[in-house]
């Protein structure tokens, strides 16, 4: 279990009294694993000297960002406004003049992070993303400062100081996002906050910070790499956004309104969102449950990409007798229709006989799909019809697919909300 190797208490205990409540800091000693096999620094190498494109990198110091991108040559053939590719010297250059190194998105690209945030988001309920902080010594990325998400600090090599302190502002959204806020309020949240604790994270230690609190890391003597795990945490906002995306079907939700008149009446202004509100209300009683959770999971995983699909087609791809398993990563929603069953899998969707019911609720269970039941119950040529519409929607890996690994990851259950936009930025 991925939660397993970020902290040392029990995974239910670190939600119900950790998980957006307190700081939590474990010691590499405490953990049951250390984090070699997720990344280190030559797989840092490996990624940023293989073929990554500028949009991945970021360079920055005390909060100034340098153009990854400057004085690079795109590739002939790339589209317009193509990211080109890195110059390793010039990175080389930044780190030694102090420039913090971000290596964006590594939960898309990097097998073994892959793996690690489709199973953690699965385990804690909501979108993960994963990047890579390279600081020098003695250096600062950002200065202090509050994130969106929880965030989850996971010290690959080196020793980095960890200054915290309070929340100014309990459970903050992306629209407070600390860099889109004015300096002056900035300045107002930092003396609302208190000072929390002063720790030094060394090799296999972790850290976890509900959103909003603040804090400012600054490598010591030594270069300090890090992973930050951020999980968008999924809100009663997120619920309250998706309630009013559905009112746009509501016919009075639709009418004009005088504004001149509802800025001279505040009476009839507060009339106004008082049947807004009753409307909203009247709405949420009759809304399917389960039709809005999967509208918000569409949204809050669109960014957490699922395992990948082989792209190139193997013989013997589909068969009723063969295991097919569940694609790490996915997240699927069925509806009964008429006759049938409708399977929806991101985007798209497939109709499918009401038989194999039974079979997709099972694989909300166990990833694992043994294909014998399927079989006995709508015929060999029928099951292997349905077999190849399962992998062609992308739900379904065949036989031959190579597992993502050996703990591959369960899918998430059907319950889910909008991902925030923006990264932590240390």
């Amino acid at each position: 279990m991925s939660l397993k190797r970020c902290v040392a208490l029990p995974p239910d205990e670190f939600r119900s009294s950790v998980f957006g409540h307190r700081y939590l800091h474990t010691k590499a000693a405490e953990l049951a694993d250390d984090f070699t096999g997720l990344f280190s620094p030559e797989a840092l190498e490996e990624l940023v000297s293989g073929g990554l494109r500028t949009s991945s990198l970021r360079l920055v110091r005390d909060g100034v960002e340098r153009d990854v991108a400057r004085d690079r040559v795109p590739e002939s053939g790339d589209a317009p406004g193509a990211a080109p590719f890195p110059s390793t010297d010039g990175i080389r250059a930044g780190l030694a003049a102090g420039q913090t190194l971000i290596v964006r998105s590594l939960h898309r690209f990097h097998p073994p992070i892959r793996r690690f945030a489709h199973e953690l988001a699965a385990e804690i309920g909501h979108p993960v993303k994963v990047n890579a902080f390279v600081t020098p010594p003695g250096s600062q990325g950002v200065d202090l400062h509050f994130d969106v998400q929880d965030v989850i600090v996971l010290q690959i090599a080196g020793d980095k100081r960890w200054l915290l302190r309070t929340p100014p502002l309990r459970d903050p959204l992306s629209a407070h996002a600390w860099f889109d806020v004015p300096d002056r309020r900035r300045e107002e949240m930092r003396a609302a906050s208190e000072p929390l604790a002063d720790l030094v994270l060394r090799t296999g230690d972790s850290l976890y910070l509900p959103r909003g609190t603040m804090h400012s890391p600054m490598a010591l003597d030594t270069l300090s790499i890090h992973l930050t795990v951020a999980v968008s945490t999924i809100t009663r906002h997120d619920v309250l956004t998706e309630l009013v995306r559905r009112a746009a079907d509501v016919d009075w939700m639709r009418v004009g309104v005088e504004t001149d008149r509802l800025v001279e009446d505040a009476a009839l202004t507060r009339s106004l969102l008082k049947e807004a509100g009753e409307r909203l209300a009247a709405l949420a009683a009759d809304v399917d449950p389960d039709d809005v959770m999967w509208s918000l999971r569409k949204t809050a995983f669109r960014e957490q990409t699922p395992e990948p699909v082989p792209i190139l087609p193997v013989s013997g791809d589909v068969c009723p007798q063969g295991v097919h398993r569940l694609r790490a990563g996915v997240y699927f929603h069925t509806a009964a229709v008429k006759d049938g069953v409708q399977l929806s899998v991101g985007g798209r969707r497939v109709r499918l006989p009401a038989a194999v019911s039974p079979f997709l609720a099972a694989l909300c269970r166990d990833r694992a799909a043994d294909m014998a039941g399927l079989t006995a119950a709508l015929g060999e040529d029928n099951a292997r019809k349905v077999a190849a519409a399962l992998v062609d929607i992308g739900l379904l890996l065949p036989p031959s697919a190579t597992p993502q690994g050996a703990a591959a990851s369960h899918t998430a259950r059907p319950d889910g909300s909008p991902s925030r936009e923006s990264d932590p930025d240390d």
